[in-house]
């Protein structure tokens, strides 16, 4: 399956003649550390990071979701809301409590959010770390200006997907293993991806690879089905990001889409921190 488009990345403005990469913006632990709330309540998380940002807006059907709306409405109605995610509590490489945040960013037309194939949506990760003194303190955050691209209105990070999959990937990297997937014309594919949750970078979510894929418009008897799982292992071997290894069992369409072939077979992809993919 080719990489989907919905691998967190750097928005790096309009192609020109000549571009001009804008540099990577720098993490820096002290500035992080910098930022305390009292709690993390939609809130107090709204007021610190989205501040001169925020109006109110009705939307149907979200009684039990904390949601507020982002800038201002567009030309054709149209606004951004954000809404938070239930708070992932989990622990660092050193035994540490860590508590994620989950502000999701989507569009909503005349007072339901918009749920269509192509609909995008965004988000914004952050990590806090609990003080003695009872406030909450920023360890972490995505960069600014990332686009997490996902379809029917939802960026794909489920709070339980998340937790389910929260185990190390790495030295001193905590993250979670997690599937996402698109279903349009019959077909359904599937893909894995990683959250990195680092302590000494930004959060981010990368594209691991193929998790699966099936043709279920036609019956499973039929010569032209097909459908295979793509499973996964996290090889904990001491070094700075854990390789992960990829299964492949079952029926796979070939790559010029001319014959359904029987696949077993596994590779392994490493995360390169240069590039800032698993390849």
């Amino acid at each position: 399956m080719k990489k989907p488009l919905l691998s967190l990345a750097l928005s790096l403005g309009v192609l020109s003649a000549a571009p001009v990469m804008a540099a990577a913006p720098a993490f820096s632990a002290s500035q992080m550390a910098q930022v305390k709330i009292k709690d993390l309540s939609f809130k107090e998380i709204m007021r610190q990071f989205y501040n001169g940002q925020m109006f109110d807006i009705h939307v149907d059907h979200m009684e039990d979701t904390p949601y507020i709306g982002l800038g201002k409405y567009d030309e054709v109605g149209r606004a951004t809301i954000a809404l938070m995610l239930p708070v992932i509590q989990y622990k660092n490489t050193a035994g540490e409590d860590r508590y994620l945040i989950i502000i999701e960013k989507t569009h909503v037309s005349d007072g339901e959010i918009d749920s269509c194939h192509i609909c995008k949506a965004t988000a914004d990760l952050y990590s806090f770390k609990k003080l003695k003194s009872g406030l909450f303190q920023l360890v972490s955050q995505t960069p600014k200006n990332v686009e997490e691209s996902g379809s029917n209105g939802s960026a794909g990070l489920y709070a339980e997907d998340i937790k389910n999959g929260l185990q190390p990937l790495g030295k001193n990297l905590v993250g979670s293993m997690f599937t996402n997937f698109y279903m349009g014309q019959g077909a359904r594919d599937d893909w894995w991806k990683a959250l990195h949750l680092p302590e000494n970078d930004f959060i981010n979510v990368y594209y691991v690879g193929d998790a699966g894929s099936s043709n279920a418009r036609y019956d499973e008897d039929s010569p032209l089905y097909y459908g295979y799982e793509g499973t996964l292992k996290v090889l904990s071997d001491n070094t700075t990001y854990y390789p992960i290894m990829l299964t492949y069992k079952g029926e796979k369409l070939t790559e010029d889409d001319e014959r359904i072939e029987h696949v077993n077979y596994s590779e392994i992809v490493k995360f390169n921190p240069i590039k800032k993919e698993y390849e």
